[in-house]
This record gives C-alpha cells, structure tokens and sequence, in this order.
C-alpha cells in the first residue's frame, strides 16, 4: 500500500466496520488497482448520466460483480488522504457508486445503510472539505432505522430464560441486522436535529445489549 494511504487507512480503521468486506476482495483484484484508478478518476469529471454508461459498459459477469463493486469503493477510500482539494469529489463519487449499488441490486438496503453510516462517521470531524456533500446526521440514522426488518415491539431479544437456539433462523437474523445497524447509527447520535428520531434511537439503543 503506498505510504500516502497509511494515514487516512489507520484512521479509518477506528471508525469503520469490522471485518471489511472490501478489504476481503483486495487481494485479487489489486493487480486491477491501476486500470481501475484511472477509470474512477476519470468518472470524477462527468456527470451522472454519462457515469451511468460508464457503468453499464464496466460490469463484470453476475458471479464477479459483488466483488467488483466492493472493490471500487475501496480504491476511493484509499484515495480521500491523498489530495485533500479533490476529497469533496472522491466522496461524492463514493455515495453516488452507493446509491448505484442499491438501484441495480448489489447491495441490499441493509448493506448500503450500514457502508453510508460508517463512511460518514469516518469523514464528518475530518472538516469543511467534504462535509457539503455528506447527507445529515438525520437522513443516516433515519436510513439505518427504516432497513431494520423488524420493528421495536418486535424484534427477537435474548434473556435470562431464552435460549437463543429456542430461536428461528428468520428471527435471530433479523435481531442480529437490528444490532449490526443500530451499532452504525449509533455514531451519528450526538449530531442528530430531530429530537423524535434521536429518541426513537435511544430506544433502538436500550434493547441492543440483547439483541442477537
């Protein structure tokens, strides 16, 4: 990794989710990471549509394309320490590949909630620069909030007297999204405006600890 990269990757280490699926795909595709540079940086000067053919002209076959995708949105992030008077760009273009994840289907909701909030958190105290193109604290947290895939009264927690085998497969996962979640949105807390949501947070909070 080239030395200009160690800074921004370190501290992006602090805040980031654990166990980076980017960071899984690195490895192979790295031999790629050049080609795929200069494609991305090259996308920073065209609008949206234009990028959108891009795109459609880019992606791998369908067993490839996850990978593919995961692997885009690390080259940017290896890029946002490296020029500081283009980092607005790089993560303009990081939510926009996000929101193009979410439309063509690569990544689930809950997936593209939980990248957006840990992304956001990394960047939001690294100043002005990039902080106008950065959805709110609000818009994250009530992102987060709307991919949870059960409600509050309803969610599977654990106690004293349940055995979390006692569980179906469909409950325990969705309690454990709610976490996965919740731990993302939780970041934002202190920046969040709406006082209903950050309360609605704060219950989402209060029962984590029993989640799956």
């Amino acid at each position: 990794m080239p030395t200009d990269d160690l800074p921004v990757e370190a501290a992006r280490r602090s805040i980031s989710a654990p166990n980076s699926p980017e960071e899984a795909v690195s490895v192979r595709l790295d031999a790629q990471r050049q080609a795929i540079m200069d494609d991305l940086t090259h996308l920073l000067l065209l609008g949206s549509d234009q990028r959108e053919d891009w795109l459609d002209r880019r992606q791998p076959r369908p067993d490839e394309r996850a990978n593919w995708w995961l692997y885009l949105l690390l080259v940017i992030d290896r890029q946002l320490g490296g020029r500081p008077d283009r980092q607005a760009a790089w993560v303009d273009l990081k939510l926009w590949l996000l929101c193009q994840g979410s439309a063509r289907g690569i990544f689930t909701p809950i997936e593209i909630a939980e990248k957006t909030a840990y992304f956001v958190a990394g960047l939001r105290p690294a100043g002005s620069e990039s902080a106008a193109v950065l959805p709110s604290a609000d818009d994250v947290v009530q992102a987060c909030l709307d991919a949870i895939p059960e409600d509050l009264d309803h969610v599977a927690v654990l106690n004293e007297r349940r055995d979390p085998r006692g569980l179906d497969r469909v409950r325990m996962l969705r309690s454990r999204q709610a976490r996965i979640l919740i731990s993302a949105a939780q970041l934002h807390l202190d920046e969040v405006r709406d006082e209903r949501l950050a309360s609605r947070l704060r219950e989402w909070i209060a029962v984590k600890p029993r989640l799956a």
